[in-house]
């Protein structure tokens, strides 16, 4: 269903092109998924049409998905998007519990988060060929639900993966988030308080938002089921040691994984840039690029930065990579380090 209202940008709106004569509109689209209704904008270009280019890589450039951050919405990519739909098609969803999507009675587990949009794309693929091939960009709870996707049925299909400060690369997160995991009293008692919450927690973490950002993100976090989903998400991917789940917990499953680049600010306050680092002791292949003044949005607050980095690795040929032998996630290495000392101490025993 396409949304009765689009928004357009031109070249004099955020970052949007340095293209004269370009406008991006966007097309709000509604669909029941598995469990509940699912919305997404997607970003078309109602410009002049560029001339024909003799370059196959830039006359091949597929579908794009963006998959935004936990609490946050399909609007946190504004800054970036319209100069990534001149050249490409760019959807941008609002996850289940987020933004104007439904808040089903699930799970919110990354399983859950991952079959839905799997369900979704292959919906999109029935409807549009265009979504044999696409690429995925996600940011913080979307960068672990991306990675996530390459075990379910569209995996194969995933050209490229952007991780932008994205959870699943490491252990540590930010404190608050790991006491709100242990607490069942988000569930139950904080939906009256999100909008106040979120428009709190925009000014601490930062991101670059502006007037109209902060309340169209406080308004859809108010919406009846959003401290549910938020507690739910929390729960399943935190505990009081950090994060759950981790790459290197499914790799060993996948036949291939997609050329890989990571995304993270310096001064990010939620996961710590360490983590982009990581990557490169455990992904052969994968690259990394860090932005000095950024914090937990890049795509925001280096948006400039970010977009020739961002595009140039979904454009250009990416080294396909492997996953190092012999990796392991950080708490399957804890678990094999405590074994092997209860094995020495019951041997000395």
């Amino acid at each position: 269903m396409l949304g009765a209202a689009s928004r357009n940008w031109t070249k004099n709106d955020a970052h949007a092109t340095n293209k004269r004569h370009v406008t991006i509109a966007t097309r709000s689209h509604v669909r029941f998924v598995q469990s509940g209704d699912l919305h997404w904008e997607e970003y078309v270009r109602t410009g002049p049409t560029p001339a024909p280019t003799p370059d196959p890589v830039a006359r091949a450039q597929r579908p794009l998905l963006l998959l935004h951050g936990l609490s946050d919405s399909c609007r946190t990519w504004n800054r970036i998007v319209p100069a990534l739909a001149v050249g490409r098609r760019v959807v941008a969803l609002d996850l289940p519990g987020h933004g104007k999507s439904g808040r089903p009675d699930a799970t919110y587990d990354p399983a859950f988060y991952a079959r839905t949009v799997s369900l979704w794309l292959e919906m999109l693929r029935a409807e549009d060929s265009d979504f044999d091939s696409f690429d995925v960009v996600g940011h913080s709870l979307g960068g672990g639900i991306a990675q996530r996707l390459l075990l379910e049925s569209v995996g194969p299909r995933i050209a490229r993966l952007g991780l932008v400060s994205a959870g699943g690369l490491g252990t540590e997160v930010a404190l608050p988030l790991r006491l709100a995991a242990m607490s069942g009293a988000i569930e139950l008692t904080s939906q009256y308080l999100m909008g106040v919450g979120t428009r709190a927690g925009m000014r601490v973490l930062g991101g670059d938002f502006d007037a109209e950002d902060r309340a169209h993100l406080a308004s859809v976090n108010a919406r009846a089921g959003t401290a549910r989903a938020l507690a739910r998400t929390l729960k399943s991917a935190l505990d009081y040691k950090g994060q759950r789940e981790h790459l290197l917990d499914h790799a060993h499953r996948l036949e291939r994984l997609p050329p890989i680049r990571v995304f993270w600010g310096d001064k990010d306050q939620v996961i710590p840039v360490a983590h982009a680092h990581a990557v490169l002791r455990f992904v052969d292949g994968a690259t990394v690029r860090r932005f000095a003044k950024a914090g937990h949005y890049p795509h925001r607050e280096a948006a400039l930065d970010l977009l020739p980095e961002l595009t140039s690795f979904l454009d250009e040929e990416q080294p396909e990579p492997r996953v190092r032998f012999g990796s392991r996630s950080p708490r399957a290495e804890s678990r094999q380090a405590a074994s092997s000392s209860f094995g020495r101490l019951a041997k000395a025993g």
